[in-house]
């Protein structure tokens, strides 16, 4: 059964229930939280040999989980799914879990969310798809369908885009999961796309040149746009899904639906397939009005057939589906008669995330008006640069951009599923000021952009040094999580990237939950690598960066922040400790020297006088410990080593005042200073007239003597130095034996008494507490502090005091009563 057909038994199973449960159920209706797991197991894992595929394999990523589908728990789950914007859909508790790559599942709200209009979707009513919100991670969003192909996943989150899949054709039952960085298509199934060319297209760019420099639209709308879209199928196209207009219509709908899903979360616009949309799927190639292999010829063919079979009036822009040739697109045509329909992309496996994303989302972007944003000339980035948008070195990564089609320029084998925020300034300004604003249908988003704030201050930096950038924004929904995305907005002339002397330097990189990017990424600092794309730059002038911050509904907000780079300084660059273990070794507690190279940075026109020196235990990616502050900039510091004991220490030198820095080079090793004290026992004893606090050493080496503390609570809170006792035996091996007389004190009263043995550099080691209650009933209740697993017991006693001995390695403190 089609979960369609189970619309009406999930109005009625709410309807009874509330009147079986009457108002007992309502905490239940109203409680925000989930379930926090389905009653049924929708998913388990299987193995690849237990089985033959069932048909043709599409998509072979280099590593994915393998899974089997109860499609009938499923179909259950979808069905329940409420329609979109609708009051049910704002009080479901509809949760769907989705399996990861790496094993788990997440679980996500989900909806009916459709891409087809409500014509459409009557003739296909085996067609559905949903959108997801995630629970376990709010930063995710999801978009699913279900069709006669089967279930299909994209998962947009912070650890990557992961996708699911049929394992083959015809197999609705078993399915893999991927992420999107794991699957590289075939050499028969790279990007092509041919250059805009002709008057027309350089005069469209020429006036989206001119919206923009009006005014770069720093955030996104508070309003959805949404467009009525006519995806025309070839008769190849068809017969690749089964033959069938019905099949076609599923291979659309997977593709749309997660085109959809990307240009709603990046820019608030909506693709909603066009009522009739089934006239514009042919099955037959030698009868349909296409050539199918020559995207060029197509564009015109398909505006001519789509403003005949389908009318100009009644679709807003308009693509067409193929086989072969690659894709390509007029610019800047969406809402203009004559132009709207003129989008080809063909691809031998028209399926899967090169697809969608490379090929799909890339041309319909140009048809909203956005360009290139590569800047490489190698390979198919060769003729096909905007120059006025060109920021990402290389072959660049985003969606406008090439990514794996520019040979040895290329970041990456596919394209990340967002926009560079050149693009989301072309295409806000294209949707909202421009042609593509007369004729979307508009409605409220009822979400509120966030607004970006960056670090404040005028920075010039070194050549050749790192840095970080950061940044904060703020969010008038509080049920937003948002993410960064630092950007570099340079311009500079066609080339290879890694270019220090020429702008773009720096690559875009996927947001991140941190409102912070290091230049270059922290890994490759740690790892001393470079990467395609990353460079320090050796220039004079200006970096221009733009953090772009989303809160993952349609919304983003975004600042510049510019930095002056001079070549008169630099590279800035710890000295040491810069070699690995045992070559550098620390030990606690004792002096070690720090030595940077300050390469004119404390002049003109630098000017940092002061830096900071901090210590990572962690192999260099967290830096919780001061070794300095604000010290001068003039290379060289002695620093206390702290007792500890680590393999993978790096040391960072920071220019106080400024945002760049250096780290060592390799992990050294750190060990644990020999202890100034060791201590046999630490105890009290009450007396008539005193309390009686006495310990023992067995060696004391480099031991200046000891600090006795009394408080009233055995937190310390409130401690205060009784009395320092100066060592008896400084480097003596046999040790010393102490004590000392407490006579403030009150009957009925309980103390607290704690010992740090001090040694010649200041450092102090603390024991205890021990405590000590008088004048009370016969009897010793010996308890262990918090740090010991032992409750407390009482013993008889049956007269004198009990003196009781705290061992060095125990944390065990005596209650001691005395009888009077």
């Amino acid at each position: 059964m089609h979960p369609r057909t189970l619309r009406l038994k999930r109005v009625l199973v709410p309807l009874i229930l509330l009147a079986i449960l009457a108002t007992s159920a309502l905490p239940a209706l109203a409680d925000p939280t989930p379930p926090a797991q389905p009653a049924v197991v929708l998913w388990h894992d299987i193995d690849e040999r237990s089985f033959a595929p069932a048909g043709e394999r599409w998509i072979i990523p280099q590593q994915y989980r393998l899974v089997e589908l109860n499609v009938a728990a499923l179909q259950d789950v979808l069905a329940a799914a409420p329609l979109e914007r609708t009051p049910a859909a704002a009080e479901s508790d509809v949760v769907l879990e989705l399996p990861l790559p790496e094993g788990g599942f997440g679980r996500f709200r989900i909806v009916e969310s459709p891409v087809m209009e409500p014509e459409l979707a009557a003739k296909f009513p085996e067609i559905t798809t949903y959108a997801g919100q995630g629970l376990d991670d709010p930063t995710a969003t999801a978009r699913l369908d279900w069709t006669p192909l089967g279930f299909h996943g994209i998962i947009f989150g912070l650890s990557g885009t992961v996708y699911i899949d049929p394992f083959s054709r015809n197999d609705v039952s078993r399915y893999i999961s991927y992420y999107a960085h794991d699957f590289t298509p075939g050499p028969d199934d790279r990007f092509v796309e041919a250059p805009l060319a002709g008057a027309d297209a350089q005069e469209m760019q020429a006036e989206l040149a001119d919206l923009v420099a009006a005014g770069t639209p720093e955030s996104s709308v508070t309003e959805q746009r949404r467009y009525r879209l006519a995806v025309a199928a070839t008769g190849e196209y068809t017969q690749f899904y089964g033959g069938t207009v019905s099949n076609a219509m599923s291979g659309i709908t997977w593709t749309i639906n997660r085109v959809y899903g990307i240009y709603q979360r990046e820019l608030a616009v909506q693709l909603v397939l066009i009522y009739n949309n089934d006239l514009i799927v042919y099955t037959d190639p030698n009868t349909d009005p296409y050539t199918g292999n020559d995207p060029g010829a197509m564009l015109s063919q398909n505006q001519s057939n789509l403003d005949a079979v389908i009318g100009s009036d009644n679709y807003d822009i308009g693509h067409v589906f193929s086989r072969g040739g690659g894709g390509l697109a007029s610019f800047g045509v969406v809402c203009q008669s004559g132009w709207k329909a003129q989008g080809a992309t063909g691809r031998n496996s028209p399926a899967g995330d090169p697809f969608d994303v490379d090929y799909v989302a890339h041309e319909i972007g140009h048809q909203f008006g956005g360009n290139h944003t590569f800047n490489g000339d190698a390979g198919s980035c060769a003729g096909n640069r905007n120059a006025t948008t060109a920021f990402e070195p290389g072959s660049g990564s985003t969606i406008m951009a090439y990514a794996g089609v520019c040979g040895a320029q290329n970041l990456q084998p596919n394209s990340d599923d967002y926009f560079h925020f050149a693009s989301l300034g072309e295409i806000v300004a294209y949707t909202t000021t421009g042609a593509g604003n007369t004729c979307a249908a508009v409605f409220p988003t009822f979400n509120h952009p966030p607004v970006v704030t960056v670090v404040p201050g005028n920075f010039t930096i070194p050549s050749y040094t790192p840095f970080t950038l950061t940044g904060s924004a703020s969010d008038e929904d509080d049920e937003d999580t948002l993410t960064y995305n630092w950007e570099q907005y340079n311009l500079g002339y066609p080339g290879p990237p890694n270019n220090p002397s020429m702008p773009p330097h720096f690559r875009s990189w996927p947001s991140v939950a941190s409102p912070e990017r290091t230049f270059p990424r922290l890994s490759d600092l740690v790892n001393n690598s470079t990467v395609i794309g990353e460079v320090l730059p050796y220039i004079e002038g200006w970096l221009v960066f733009r953090l772009t911050v989303r809160d993952n509904h349609s919304g983003f907000g975004s600042a510049n922040k510019s930095i002056w780079v001079t070549k008169t300084a630099g590279p800035f660059a710890v000295t040491a400790p810069n070699t690995a273990a045992p070559e550098a070794s620390w030990i606690g507690l004792t002096t070690e020297t720090v030595t940077w190279n300050v390469a004119n940075t404390d002049v003109d026109p630098v000017n940092c006088t002061a830096v900071n020196i901090d210590l990572s235990t962690d192999g260099g990616y967290t830096y919780p410990t001061a070794l300095a502050s604000n010290t001068p900039n003039d290379g060289t510091e002695d620093i206390l080593v702290p007792n500890i004991t680590t393999t993978t220490a790096r040391v960072r030198v920071s220019c106080a005042n400024n945002i760049f820095f250096d780290i060592s080079n390799a992990n050294f090793s750190i060990s644990e200073a020999p202890l100034a004290v060791t201590l046999a026992s630490f105890g009290a004893e009450a007396q008539t007239d005193h309390v009686l606090v006495s310990w023992e050493t067995t060696s004391e080496i480099d031991n200046a003597g000891f600090n006795l503390y009394r408080g009233d609570s055995p937190d310390g809170g409130d401690r205060e130095l009784l009395a320092y006792v100066p060592s008896q035996a400084p480097g003596s091996s046999l040790g010393a034996s102490y004590s000392y007389a407490d006579s403030d004190v009150q009957t009925g009263q309980t103390y607290y008494y704690w010992l740090d043995a001090i040694d010649l550099a200041g450092a102090a080691t603390t024991y205890g507490p021990v405590v000590v209650e008088f004048n009370v009933p016969t009897a010793v209740t010996v308890s262990w502090l918090a740090a010991s697993p032992m409750s407390s017991s009482a013993l008889p006693l049956a007269g004198a005091a009990l003196a009781l001995l705290l061992p060095l390695a125990g944390g065990l403190a005596a209650t001691r009563r005395r009888n009077t």
